[in-house]
């Protein structure tokens, strides 16, 4: 059954003026098993950028364990709905901002985002917007879907065409196995230019 949300004239609207695609304007709470992989990754002096903050429960979470953490939702429903339940509770190191992360120019000093969104389809975009700003580390499920992944931006990646074989991930979002390598590789190795790229340029 559809949401009632897309059955809205008004929502509708939004989501065509924000270039928002397939499932990215629902919002999905994560599991507390997820949470708890993510707060894994934060350590006391991260400076934090939660893309697609929603509710602002997960960003809540993450403030108190970093030392800041800046909260970037494009719904202002879900904002408000998380401002007014956090209420005057809301923490010193937590900056809301509702705005769209597809425009938002990103904070400098961010050292690690965190996008927890299985269905994103900007996941290019914002990987080389966090690289721009030095951002050291994107933790994420974007790309491998099933689990969560703690991504080094800054880490040198193999050119698709030099990669031997075996399973990659890519700065695109893409993943998948190349022949001639071992199937039961464990870690995927970074990439650029994959075969999946050329499907991302042409949505953009």
């Amino acid at each position: 059954m559809a949401s009632p949300l897309f059955e809205d004239k008004d929502f509708e609207e939004f989501v065509r003026r924000n270039d928002l695609r397939d499932w990215e304007p629902c919002y999905h709470p994560s599991s507390e098993e997820v949470i708890e992989k993510v707060l894994n990754f934060i350590s006391p002096s991260d400076i934090v950028l939660d893309i697609g903050g929603g509710n602002l429960s997960f960003s809540l979470r993450i403030a108190q364990k970093a030392k800041r953490v800046f909260s970037l939702e494009v719904n202002p429903l879900l904002v408000s709905q998380g401002l007014r339940e956090i209420g005057f509770k809301i923490p010193r190191n937590l900056h809301v901002i509702c705005a769209n992360a597809l425009d938002f120019p990103f904070p400098q000093g961010i050292s690690v985002a965190v996008l927890i969104m299985r269905h994103c389809q900007h996941f290019s975009f914002y990987f080389s917007e966090l690289e721009k700003i030095r951002c050291r580390f994107l933790i994420t499920n974007s790309r491998l879907k099933t689990d969560v992944e703690r991504i080094d931006l800054q880490a040198p990646r193999v050119p698709f065409s030099r990669f031997p074989g075996g399973w990659y991930a890519c700065r695109c979002g893409g993943v998948g196995f190349k022949e001639g390598g071992n199937p039961d590789q464990f870690e995927p190795v970074e990439v650029n230019d994959c075969p999946h790229c050329s499907n991302v340029k042409e949505r953009t």
